[in-house]
């Protein structure tokens, strides 16, 4: 049996082909046997994506949502309506209700078309193994609500609104002879964090490689900017060149601007995620 890692990227925000683009995430994983759906977009469009590209989405070994915010979970609509065998893997609490700040309060929840299909997601709490060298790794450092605050995104909690603490949030691991391959589809608790808590979860082995967008990306005045500032880019950077990871691939919510960023440092450790990319680790 094989241990390479191939990654189809079924959606995302950029295009550089005729496939279809949108404001959300969804990949395609294949290691040791086992084929995985990370996230579902926005829409339906990461299943014609899928279908053009040969890739059929029923009877995968696991489906995966990485945290409860439509762009990650709207698609699941369709997939529901394609494969009604599909269980969806997500941390409790990933069905709540979720608000961002960004543009004025809204909501950013799981879509109510999908969320009404409870039992079609298997909601579990703490690290699960899914499978021999695939485990899901959810948020045990403390404090992470501060984050939430500074970034404008908060949960409804009874009947308040308070900072996102992101207990809905998990990394996807795949534990490879040649190192952890880390998907963590948003990182809002920052890669620092990320990455120790997945080498705590699987024996603190070596980092090759991260997978996932990087919460760089807003806007001001109608233009896509780098909330980060350099010193955050560059502390950024620093965490990646300490945990030795080889390379990351982002996109999504890191942005143009901020990719930018992390090219002009970390150079050809930064490669761009698209929708149609395929690569192999």
């Amino acid at each position: 049996m094989g241990y390479d890692v191939s990654v189809t990227v079924l959606i995302e925000n950029t295009s550089d082909g005729g496939l279809a683009c949108e404001h959300g995430l969804s990949l395609f994983i294949e290691y040791a046997g086992m084929r995985i759906l990370l996230d579902a977009g926005s829409t339906d469009a990461f299943c014609r994506n899928a279908d053009a590209l040969g890739i059929p989405l029923t009877g995968l070994d696991a489906y995966v949502l990485s945290h409860g915010h439509y762009d990650h979970s709207g698609g699941f609509a369709e997939l529901f309506n394609r494969e009604p065998a599909a269980r969806v893997y997500a941390q409790k609490g990933a069905l709540d209700t979720y608000l961002s700040a960004a543009g004025g309060i809204h909501e950013i929840s799981v879509p109510q078309q999908v969320a009404s299909h409870r039992d079609r997601f298997i909601l579990i709490d703490g690290i699960r193994a899914l499978f021999p060298r695939v485990v899901l790794v959810p948020h045990s450092t403390q404090g992470l609500d501060r984050i939430g605050a500074r970034s404008g995104l908060y949960k409804r909690q009874a009947s308040q609104v308070v900072p996102d603490d992101f207990a809905h949030e998990q990394s996807l691991v795949l534990d490879t002879p040649h190192g952890l391959v880390v998907f963590n589809s948003c990182s809002h608790a920052g890669a620092a964090t990320i990455l120790r808590e997945a080498k705590e979860a699987c024996g603190q082995k070596q980092v090759l490689a991260y997978v996932g967008g990087l919460h760089m990306k807003g806007k001001r005045d109608g233009k896509e900017i780098c909330t980060f500032s350099d010193a955050e880019v560059d502390a950024l950077c620093d965490v990646f060149r300490r945990e030795g990871v080889q390379q990351i691939y982002t996109g999504h919510c890191t942005g143009i601007s901020g990719l930018e960023a992390l090219r002009s440092r970390l150079g050809d450790r930064i490669h761009r995620l698209t929708t149609g990319l395929r690569f192999e680790l």
